[in-house]
């Protein structure tokens, strides 16, 4: 089952693409289920995409995956109290998609967060960077994959 949210578009690089692409690469590891963990692998994600060329998307892309990473801990591993997430990324030069494998079968959702609350807006700001996101179920086994996907190429803005 794949659920894409409804702004999901796969927008291509334009032919003619500049000898300054990203360069392709990969890059999966497993987290703990402990907050405290998410940070490294933050700061590991932002020399990722600045070695890569695509520092233009470090602080968006990042953002992004620290709430899918943080929802997979706080929601996704509720109930187990030892074990781990996967968080894989995966750029082709022209996309870049980032997938947060958790042991829960609970779907996440876009909500509107009351103004002082203090939690619930980690998929409003998924939604609101990358330019498509769902969620995969595994082929074999429980839980799921959340993952959100950008373009590579810098918006106009940035590009200007």
């Amino acid at each position: 089952m794949t659920t894409d949210s409804p702004r999901c578009s796969s927008p291509e690089r334009p032919d003619g693409v500049d000898s300054a692409a990203p360069r392709p690469f990969e890059f999966a590891t497993a987290l703990a289920t402990k907050r405290e963990a998410i940070g490294p692998i933050r700061h590991e994600l932002v020399d990722l995409l600045r070695s890569s060329g695509l520092a233009h998307l470090a602080d968006e892309f990042v953002l992004g995956a620290q709430e899918l990473m943080a929802n997979a801990v706080m929601h996704g591993c509720r109930r187990i109290h030892e074990g781990t997430i996967t968080v894989s990324v995966r750029c082709n030069g022209r996309r870049i998609r980032l997938k947060v494998q958790d042991p829960s079968d609970e779907q996440p959702r876009v909500r509107d967060a009351a103004h002082d609350d203090t939690s619930g807006r980690g998929m409003l700001i998924v939604e609101a960077f990358a330019d498509c996101w769902g969620v995969d179920a595994p082929s074999e086994g429980a839980g799921k994959a959340v993952w959100m996907e950008m373009s590579c190429t810098p918006s106009g803005r940035e590009a200007a």
